[in-house]
């Protein structure tokens, strides 16, 4: 059940746009350029252990797109993310002292993509893929970073803490494309840190791709 809500929570905001998509787009235009920039940026919903200490955030992000073959279905990118999430009042009472706080991830993927056309100007993805991500927890007090001197002695291993572990990525997209092989696209996906404590997350992207 946990499993299900979590795909519906992934297709729901692609159904939507889904639906809204004849008033944005009326043209179909070719795919042009095996190699692809790309940018975007979202909102970033936390998931589980990570929501119970902080609140949804938001997300950039930047990448690159390669199709050797525009007639077919598969292609490949490398991408970079940033998401931040503010602590919750549960993440500061279990840490006496502390009046704020916030998770910030790294993360560095390589995806493959798999594309299937459900019109002339739209196409579905679906995509996945492994990497690495960096994780920074800190806590603060009355804008200050919690340290000896600012929370008292027992901060003062509590600066901040940085970690890098394996991560991996699944979701699913819509692509609409524009003139001179251009594009823009909603995309949703589940995203896990294999933290000492999973970090898991859904991002939801809107971007552009040039």
């Amino acid at each position: 059940m946990e499993r299900m809500t979590l795909y519906a929570r992934i297709v729901a905001p692609l159904a939507l746009l889904a639906c809204a998509a004849p008033a944005l787009a009326q043209t179909a235009y070719p795919y042009a350029y095996p190699l692809q920039w790309y940018i975007d940026t979202g909102a970033s919903i936390t998931q589980n252990q990570a929501a119970d200490s902080f609140d949804n955030g938001w997300s950039i992000g930047t990448g690159l797109s390669f199709k050797p073959d525009p007639s077919q279905p598969f292609s490949v990118r490398a991408e970079v993310n940033y998401n931040r999430f503010d602590a919750n009042s549960s993440f500061t009472e279990n840490n006496p002292g502390a009046d704020d706080g916030s998770m910030q991830t790294v993360t560095g993927f390589v995806d493959g993509v798999l594309e299937a056309p459900l019109t002339p100007w739209m196409r579905l993805y679906a995509t996945g893929g492994i990497g690495v991500g960096w994780q920074r927890l800190e806590l603060s007090q009355n804008g200050f970073f919690c340290n000896g001197f600012f929370c008292g002695p027992g901060f003062g291993h509590f600066n901040s803490q940085d970690s890098t572990h394996f991560a991996w990525n699944a979701g699913a997209g819509i692509n609409f494309p524009l003139p001179y092989g251009q594009s823009w696209f909603i995309e949703a996906r589940y995203e896990r840190i294999e933290t000492q404590v999973p970090t898991e997350y859904i991002p939801i992207r809107f971007g552009y791709r040039f």
